[in-house]
C-alpha cells in the first residue's frame, strides 16, 4: 500500500511539471506508472486474495475444530451412558446373582431338613417295629412275634437292632419248637455278627435247642465255644453251670 502511495504521488508530481517535459516522454512516464500501477494493483489482488483464502482456511480450521469439540462431547455423552447402563447391568446380574444363591441354598438347606425328618422319622418307625415285635415275643405271642422280627429284617437288614431281632426271632422260633429255623437264626448272629452283644446268648441258644434234641454232644460243643469266645460274658457264666450239670 506505501509503494502505491508513492506511485501516486509520482504520478501527480508528473502531472504538475508536464511541461517540462515534451509529449513523448511525458507520455511515455505516464505509461510506465500505469504499468507500475496496474503491476502493483494485481499484486495486492493477489495479496488480498490470498489473504481471504488463508483466512478462509483459518475459518474451516476454526470449524473443524468446534465441529471436533462437539464430536468428542457427544461421544463422552455416549461413553457415560454406556458407563452407566454396564454399571446397572453389573449390579442387576450380581444382585440375580445373590439372589440365585439364596434360592439354591434355601433349597438346599429344605432338602437336608427334609432328608433329617425322614431319617428320623424312618429311625423312629424302625424302632417302633423293634420294640413292637419285641413286645410280641415277651407277651409269649410267639407266632406273631415271628413274622414281625421278619418283617424288621426285611424292611431295616442293615438296622444296629438286626443282630438282637435275629436272636429274638431264634428265640421265639425255639417256643414254637421250630428248631430248624431257631438254629438258622441263632447261627446268623454268631456268623454275621460275632462281635455284637448277642453274640454269647445267640450260641447259648444254640446249646440249647440242640440239647433239646438230645444232641448232648453238639450242645457240649456250643458250650464250650462260649466259654472260650466270650469268656467274660455272663452267658459264659451259665454255660459253665451248665457242662457241670451235663457231667
Amino acid at each position: 500500500m506505501k509503494k502505491l502511495a508513492a506511485l501516486m504521488m509520482l504520478a501527480f508530481a508528473v502531472n504538475a511539471h508536464a511541461g517540462l517535459f515534451d509529449d513523448s516522454e511525458a507520455r511515455k512516464q505516464i505509461d510506465e506508472l500505469r504499468t507500475q500501477v496496474q503491476q502493483q494493483q494485481q499484486q495486492n489482488q493477489q495479496q488480498i486474495v490470498q489473504l481471504q483464502t488463508g483466512s478462509r482456511r483459518v475459518l474451516d480450521l476454526v470449524n473443524e475444530i468446534e465441529q471436533l469439540k462437539q464430536d468428542n462431547a457427544n461421544l463422552r455423552g455416549v461413553i457415560e451412558v454406556l458407563q452407566f447402563n454396564l454399571d446397572e447391568a453389573t449390579k442387576r446380574q450380581k444382585d440375580l446373582y445373590v439372589d440365585l444363591d439364596n434360592r439354591v441354598r434355601k433349597i438346599e438347606e429344605a432338602k437336608v431338613e427334609q432328608a433329617k425328618e425322614q431319617a428320623s422319622a424312618a429311625q423312629q418307625s424302625e424302632s417302633q417295629s423293634f420294640d413292637a415285635a419285641v413286645a410280641l415275643s415277651r407277651a409269649a405271642k410267639h407266632k406273631e412275634a415271628v413274622a414281625a422280627f421278619r418283617q424288621f429284617l426285611t424292611d431295616y437288614p442293615n438296622s444296629a437292632n438286626a443282630p438282637a431281632a435275629q436272636y429274638w426271632l431264634g428265640s421265639s422260633l425255639t417256643a414254637l419248637k421250630d428248631y430248624k429255623g431257631a438254629s438258622a437264626a441263632y447261627g446268623t448272629v454268631v456268623s454275621k455278627y460275632p462281635d455284637d452283644a448277642v453274640a454269647p446268648d445267640a450260641l447259648f441258644g444254640l446249646a440249647v435247642v440242640a440239647n433239646v434234641q438230645k444232641d448232648k454232644k453238639t450242645a457240649k460243643q456250643y458250650l464250650l465255644q462260649l466259654i472260650e469266645k466270650y469268656p467274660q460274658s455272663e452267658k459264659a457264666a451259665t454255660a459253665k453251670k451248665a457242662l457241670l450239670a451235663t457231667d
